[in-house]
């Protein structure tokens, strides 16, 4: 049986080069699914995604180094 993981994700992304880290969005969903996908930089690349149901309903495919586990309070 799969579970769904409570995570935030950094989407709408960009680098900024002033602090050498990346920008973007933080969103909060649930990771429902892991699959490949081609690199935005290399079509010939694929890289780890994971499927995030978003908290909006939208399903959203993201890169797994942009996924974090949210803390979940019990």
């Amino acid at each position: 049986m799969k579970q769904n993981i409570r995570v935030e994700c950094l989407v709408d992304r960009s680098w900024n080069p002033a602090s050498l880290a990346w920008v973007g969005n933080t969103v909060s969903g649930a990771l429902i699914d892991i699959a490949t996908q081609s690199a935005e930089d290399n079509f010939g690349k694929l890289i780890p995604v994971g499927i995030v149901l978003l908290e909006t309903g939208a399903l959203e495919s993201v890169p797994l180094e942009f996924i974090t586990q949210a803390n979940q309070a019990d």
